[in-house]
C-alpha cells in the first residue's frame, strides 16, 4: 500500500489528467506578473516542477531554515514592494539560497541572491577581506532589485529578466537570436537546447513556488502571504556602528548568543565592522533595539590589529612599548596568562587608527615589503612608490616609509 502511494505521488499531475485549472484566476494573475501567457499553465514541465515543490514543502517546509523565514521574509518583501519588481520575485531568493546568507554555490555564487563576486561588485556590493555584502540580506536584495530591473529594461519581460539573472544576459541574447523568438515555450524546450538545463528548470521552479503560494494549504502551513498589501512588521533593526566594532561585544551588550547575532550579519567575515567606515550598518533583533540604545557605548580601541611574529624571548613589555599599547590589552586579545613569558608565536596587537599609518616602519628580520604592506593595509604598489630603492626582502632595523 505504501509503495503504491509513493508511486502515485511520483506521477506528474498532468499524466494523471489533473494539473492546473485553466480558469484559475489567481494562477493566471501570477503568470501575468511574470509576463507569461495563461497557456503556460499547460506546460507539462511546469506541472512537474510544481508537483515536486509541493511535495517538498509539505514534507520539509518551504526552506531548510524555516525558523528564519519569519525573520527575513518581511524585510525582503518590504524592499521588493518598494520596487517595480512583482511581489512573486521573493521566490527567487528562496530558490537561490533558501534564505541562507552563508550559502555558496560550486561556481562561487554567494549569499541570499547568489551573486557572483564580479556581478555583485558591479551592483555596488563590497567584497573584501572584511565584508562580503552578497551575504547582507538588505544590501544584496537592493542590488538584486536593481539588477533584475535593468534586465527587465533590456529584455522587456520579467520572465526573460529571470532567465538572464540565472544564465547571464549574453547567454540569453544568443538563445533568443538562435531561436528567433522570445516565446517561453520555445526557449525552454529541452529538445531544442537553446538554454542550459539549469536555466530552463530555474524559471519553472520560481514560477512553481509562486503558483503554490496562491493555495490556502500553503498559506496556512507557512503563515505568510506574499500578496498581502498589509505591511509586515520587521523583526530586524539596523544600527550603525563605528569602524572595528566586534559582533562579540554587541552580543555581550545585548545579552544574546553570538551565533544568533552572526546569523543576522553573515556579511561580516571577521565578525568586526570594516575599517574606514565611520558608520557601518549592523543588524540586531528589533526587540533588542531599545536595550541597545540604552547600553551601547563605543569602546576606546577601534578594532584594528597588527599580527606580530614575535621573536623567541620577546616579552609583553617589549611589545607594549613598541606599539604603545597596554600590556593588559595585548594579553586579553591573545588570552595570554601572566606566566607566559616566552611567546614565540604570532600575537595580535590591538591598535588605534593613528598607528595604522605611521611615517616609518622599522623592519624585523624576515619581513618583506609584501608582509609590511599587508600589516598596514596598503597595496604593494603604494609601498614601492614610497620606497623605490628598497628590495622586497628587508633587513633587521631597515626603515620603510609608510606615510607622508
Amino acid at each position: 500500500m505504501k509503495r503504491r502511494l509513493l508511486l502515485i505521488l511520483c506521477i506528474p499531475l498532468w499524466l494523471m489528467g489533473g494539473g492546473f485549472d485553466p480558469n484559475d484566476v489567481k494562477k493566471i494573475e501570477v503568470l501575468r506578473h511574470f509576463d507569461l501567457p495563461p497557456s503556460y499553465l499547460q506546460d507539462p514541465y511546469l506541472h512537474d516542477a510544481y508537483d515536486q515543490k509541493k511535495r517538498e514543502c509539505m514534507l520539509q517546509g518551504i526552506t531548510d531554515i524555516s525558523e528564519d523565514s519569519d525573520v527575513f521574509i518581511p524585510v525582503l518583501s518590504s524592499l521588493i514592494a518598494q520596487s517595480d519588481l512583482p511581489s512573486e520575485f521573493l521566490f527567487v531568493v528562496l530558490v537561490e539560497s533558501q534564505l541562507n546568507g552563508n550559502s555558496t554555490s560550486s561556481k562561487g555564487a554567494a549569499g541570499f541572491w547568489q551573486f557572483m563576486e564580479s556581478t555583485g561588485k558591479l551592483q555596488g556590493l563590497q567584497v573584501n577581506k572584511f565584508v562580503d555584502e552578497r551575504r547582507d540580506h538588505v544590501k544584496s536584495t537592493r542590488a538584486a532589485i536593481a539588477y533584475l530591473s535593468s534586465l527587465k529594461k533590456q529584455f522587456g519581460k520579467w520572465y526573460l529578466a529571470l532567465i538572464a539573472y540565472n544564465c547571464g544576459d549574453g547567454r540569453l541574447s544568443r538563445a533568443i537570436s538562435k531561436a528567433g523568438t522570445t516565446d517561453i515555450q520555445v526557449l525552454t524546450d529541452p529538445k531544442r537546447t537553446y538554454l542550459p538545463p539549469e536555466s530552463r528548470n530555474y524559471v519553472r521552479k520560481v514560477v512553481a513556488l509562486a503558483l503554490l503560494a496562491t493555495e490556502d494549504v500553503f498559506l496556512s502551513k507557512f503563515q505568510f502571504d506574499t500578496y498581502s498589501t498589509a505591511p509586515q512588521e520587521s523583526k530586524i533593526a539596523t544600527v550603525y556602528l563605528p569602524e572595528g566594532e566586534k559582533i562579540d561585544r554587541i552580543a555581550a551588550v545585548l545579552e544574546m548568543p553570538k551565533k544568533n547575532l552572526l546569523k543576522l550579519n553573515t556579511h561580516l567575515k571577521k565578525g568586526v565592522t570594516p575599517p574606514n567606515e565611520q558608520a557601518y550598518p549592523v543588524y540586531i533583533p528589533q526587540n533588542k533595539l531599545d536595550e541597545f540604545r540604552q547600553k551601547y557605548r563605543p569602546k576606546d580601541f577601534k578594532g584594528y590589529f597588527v599580527l606580530d611574529r614575535v621573536k623567541s624571548g620577546e616579552t609583553i613589555d617589549q611589545l607594549s612599548k613598541r606599539y604603545n599599547v597596554s600590556n593588559s590589552s595585548i594579553m586579553m586579545e591573545n588570552m595570554i596568562g601572566d606566566d607566559e613569558r616566552n611567546l614565540n608565536r604570532r600575537v595580535k596587537i590591538p591598535i588605534n587608527k593613528p598607528f595604522l599609518n605611521p611615517r616609518l616602519h622599522k623592519a624585523k628580520s624576515g619581513e618583506t615589503l609584501v608582509s609590511v604592506a599587508k600589516m598596514y593595509n596598503i597595496t604593494l604598489e603604494q609601498l614601492k612608490l614610497k620606497n623605490p630603492f628598497i628590495t622586497n626582502t628587508l633587513h633587521d632595523g631597515e626603515e620603510v616609509k609608510i606615510g607622508d
